[in-house]
């Protein structure tokens, strides 16, 4: 189960607390996280969802200007590009709570070639490397590596 405590804390770098405060956003990205079925949903559908939900709650409580208060006291701009890594970030919540069966691996690594999502790429390599060997652990680090950048894998992808 996701705590609301955890989504905060994805949430408010990107967000910032004011906005965490003048939003319930924090609720409603938990009740689609804990509502997504490992079982029977789709990964994808749980990350338009998220990245749907995100960018209505932004310009709603921003008037549709889309800027908000960080905590370091900075106004910036919350472009989509922003908002569609926001959702693959929240979508690592949900997939790192997939029951580690050889079935939800597989179906984790078909979602990871089909889509741009490092967070699926995280969760093959975090959370699924039993099933994988080394060569392949390797190739995950580097097309994370290669294809996003610095500040989204640095805190749980070691440097090369």
């Amino acid at each position: 189960m996701v705590r609301m405590e955890t989504v905060a804390r994805v949430l408010q770098p990107w967000l910032g607390a004011a906005f965490l405060r003048a939003s319930d956003v924090c609720a409603r990205v938990c009740g689609l996280l804990n509502g997504f079925d490992a079982a029977a949903d789709d990964p994808d559908t749980l990350y338009h969802s998220l990245d749907s939900l995100l960018f209505g709650e932004l310009r709603a409580v921003t008037r549709e200007d889309m800027r908000v208060l960080l905590d370091d006291g900075r106004t910036m701009r919350v472009r989509v590009d922003d908002v569609a890594e926001l959702a693959d970030e929240l979508l690592y919540l949900a997939l790192h709570q997939l029951p580690h069966s050889a079935w939800q691996y597989s179906r984790l690594r078909t979602y990871a070639m089909t889509h741009d999502s490092l967070s699926a790429l995280r969760a093959l390599y975090q959370d699924f490397a039993a099933f994988q060997t080394a060569d392949e652990l390797a190739l995950i680090a580097r097309t994370a590596r290669e294809a996003h950048p610095a500040y989204r894998w640095r805190a749980w992808l070691p440097e090369e």
